[in-house]
């Protein structure tokens, strides 16, 4: 194997073990030391990669908003109905968030600490799935498919519904009476149960649209 392969997969590696720690122990709490130990180098070896700790927070905040960003543009920009692209937000989200169990910790951990959301490497990821977001909910109240409601309130709502779920595991273990919540069969009945909740409150009915545009 080349030097350029091999700095590589050690770099995605450190970020691999460094998303654990951060999840884990949130900023302040994870060790660089700690991160070296489990990648198997030295913790010096870490800076040639990140020059410092909050490099590397950085790096891996950065890595899990690309792959949110390219989930919510790959179901709301895809073809079909607005109530089609509506339960495909919904799954992808979900399934994302089950499959990264690391995701929903950090997450919750960043909107508690609102000052890591100042990095300018950061913005724009957040802000691009923030406002493919809303625009995909607006024009599905435009095309008369979506209630009327507040765009921001149905963002809120459905971060809540999906990031705490697994951010929270032995909290939603408890409450729903099952062992572990990122089994096959648990992940398939959140991914329905979310579905039918924000569905039926989202969607309009074929009598409600054929009555025209709800008032706002």
């Amino acid at each position: 194997m080349s030097d350029e392969p091999r700095s590589l997969d050690t770099r995605n590696k450190i970020l691999e073990v460094a998303e654990g720690e951060f999840a884990r122990a949130g900023y302040d709490g994870a060790h660089l030391q700690r991160i070296a130990e489990q990648v198997g180098v030295q913790k010096t070896a870490l800076y040639y990669y990140f020059p410092s700790k909050a490099a590397l927070y950085t790096a891996v905040l950065l890595r899990m908003l690309e792959a949110f960003e390219a989930a919510v543009r790959t179901a709301t920009e895809g073809p079909g109905s607005p109530n089609e692209r509506l339960e495909r937000l919904l799954a992808v989200l979900n399934d994302l968030l089950a499959e990264r169990r690391n995701y929903s910790q950090i997450l919750i951990r960043v909107f508690v600490d609102r000052a890591q959301l100042l990095d300018e490497l950061l913005n724009p990821p957040i802000q691009s799935v923030i406002g493919r977001i809303l625009r995909f909910y607006q024009e599905g109240v435009e095309a008369g498919a979506f209630r009327r409601m507040s765009s921001r309130h149905f963002f809120q709502s459905l971060l809540g519904a999906t990031v705490f779920h697994y951010a929270a595991r032995n909290f939603s273990a408890g409450v729903l009476g099952v062992d572990d919540i990122f089994t096959h069969s648990s992940v398939n009945w959140r991914r329905e149960e979310l579905a039918k909740m924000l569905k039926q409150g989202v969607l309009l009915s074929p009598e409600e649209r054929g009555q025209g545009p709800e008032k706002a």
